[in-house]
């Protein structure tokens, strides 16, 4: 399954032409203050209003351990399996608990776009699909990949790659932690769409946050 079609056709051509700069180093919000923060955001995205700061939703979520325990990756095959028997309602049903779980991880809004698109409920399927949109632009308006300094910024592995895989179209390889002038990142060694290997980068500033948290209980930094 692949999304954000035209955009990323796009916006790797841009890539070449804009500069990007890396964000500054954060103060992360802790659990309580991120917990309200994703609550704030999902309310105004459940009420129809998408023109959100999709980043910072992004990371409060990714703060707040939202979909802590829940094991998306068994969904996801679950709703791929109720596709290829055809039992969309059971496909849609398992695709909304993975947005209900992480309503700003784009997977949950991919797969039930792909569900709604079986049925033929274009209007609703074209929803998601404007939310997959709002999350790649605030991933691919964060950088060009190319290097440390133009990373792509990311909240969390799945998310690095959900966005490698469905968004660009690429095959994993391997990967490797580096840090540089204070910031973590992702060296990712990928097969694009041509069967080329080449590096990305992903700036892991916050999934190195969650591992500090979940290592120093009760610390903050």
């Amino acid at each position: 399954m692949r999304f954000f079609g035209r955009f990323w056709c796009g916006c790797l051509l841009l890539v070449a032409i804009f500069p990007f700069r890396q964000a500054l180093a954060e103060t992360w919000d802790t659990y309580e203050v991120a917990q309200q923060k994703y609550g704030a955001y999902k309310k105004r995205v459940v009420a129809g209003d998408l023109a959100i700061d999709w980043r910072a939703f992004r990371i409060a979520a990714a703060l707040a351990a939202v979909n802590y325990g829940f094991d998306w990756e068994a969904a996801r095959d679950q709703v791929i399996e109720d596709l290829d028997k055809k039992k969309f309602d059971d496909a849609l049903r398992i695709a909304q608990t993975v947005i209900d779980h992480n309503l700003a991880f784009g997977e949950g809004h991919l797969l039930k776009m792909t569900v709604l698109q079986k049925m033929k409920r274009k209007q609703e399927a074209e929803v998601e699909s404007t939310i997959l949109e709002a999350i790649g632009k605030s991933i691919g308006d964060s950088g060009d990949g190319l290097s440390p300094a133009t990373a792509w910024f990311t909240v969390l592995p799945s998310e690095s790659l959900f966005f490698l895989t469905d968004a660009l179209g690429a095959t994993f390889v391997a990967a490797e932690p580096f840090e540089e002038n204070g910031h973590a990142y992702d060296k990712i060694t990928v097969t694009d769409r041509k069967g080329r290997q080449r590096v990305v980068w992903f700036n892991s500033d916050v999934n190195r946050e969650m591992r500090y948290r979940v290592e120093h209980p009760g610390a903050s930094k």
